[in-house]
């Protein structure tokens, strides 16, 4: 009898689907702090800035602790699973560049932009993983889309207000890097949109724009849906399920229960110490 109800308990448990609770994990987002020094190396303030509301609403919306930092380091690092660089503005440290790059390599998730600035900043970091920010171009569409989890639903990507985010990065990619969205239009053709899925046990995403997910775009066309398609990504691939603390435990007693039990019922298939 008392076999039989400790079957029905661990039949409960297994089937119940509330055990489980998956969870997005931690994300770190690098800012800059406007006063009293512009400290950082990133383009704004994605921490305190009114411009930049929804996208940090959605982040936490999404399941995920988010922390903001000005500079990394590898023990900061460690803690997180996922980093977003929105768009550097200045040569970025080569400790803080090597270390994001160790980082992705040891299982780290990426989301690394550039936009409009001359020189590509980002490609520090993403060129070791077969990802190069390229010439900028005079239109922050995304309209064509590759087949990637990333991708999936998309239609449009729009940066663009009026006269604002005008201009994006192109991409361009070698190795295991690959294109998954661009812009398409009569005459020309570029990459907006890249992933290397396989760099080393980490992933990175790189974007040729970030002004999309500013509070000024970030409900146009599909913005938002690109930011929780990547989100939704790092979860089902990096997240594991974390069960309630006491589940632990009584499944470790009832094991013991059910091999002494057992001990009884067949007491050769067990050693003598047992």
């Amino acid at each position: 009898m008392f076999v039989a109800a400790a079957a029905a308990f661990l039949l409960v448990i297994f089937i119940t689907p509330a055990v489980a609770e998956w969870h997005g994990g931690k994300a770190l987002v690098l800012y800059k702090r406007w006063c009293p020094s512009e400290d950082g190396w990133v383009q704004y303030s994605y921490k305190n800035s009114s411009f930049w509301r929804e996208f940090r609403n959605e982040l936490v919306e999404q399941g995920w602790t988010v922390d903001y930092a000005r500079h990394v380091n590898a023990s900061l690092l460690s803690n997180y699973d996922a980093l977003f660089v929105l768009t550097p503005v200045k040569n970025i440290p080569d400790e803080e560049a090597q270390a994001i790059i160790d980082w992705v390599k040891s299982g780290g998730q990426l989301v690394i932009t550039q936009d409009e600035r001359k020189k590509a900043y980002a490609n520090e970091i993403t060129k070791e993983f077969g990802i190069e920010f390229g010439s900028y171009k005079l239109l922050s569409v995304i309209n064509e889309f590759g087949y990637h989890p990333i991708t999936k639903g998309l239609s449009e990507v729009n940066g663009t207000i009026g006269t604002i985010g005008l201009t994006a990065h192109e991409i361009k990619v070698s190795g295991s890097s690959k294109e998954i969205g661009g812009y398409e239009g009569l005459f020309v053709k570029y990459c907006l949109l890249a992933v290397n899925d396989t760099a080393e046990d980490g992933v990175v995403v790189a974007i040729g724009d970030e002004w999309m997910w500013s509070d000024l775009c970030f409900n146009l066309a599909d913005n938002e849906e690109l930011l929780d398609n990547i989100l939704a990504y790092f979860w089902q691939t990096r997240s594991v399920p974390e069960y309630p603390t006491p589940l632990l435990p009584s499944l470790l007693t009832l094991g013991a229960v059910f091999l002494l039990l057992r001990r009884r019922t067949h007491p050769q298939f067990f050693p003598t110490f047992l």
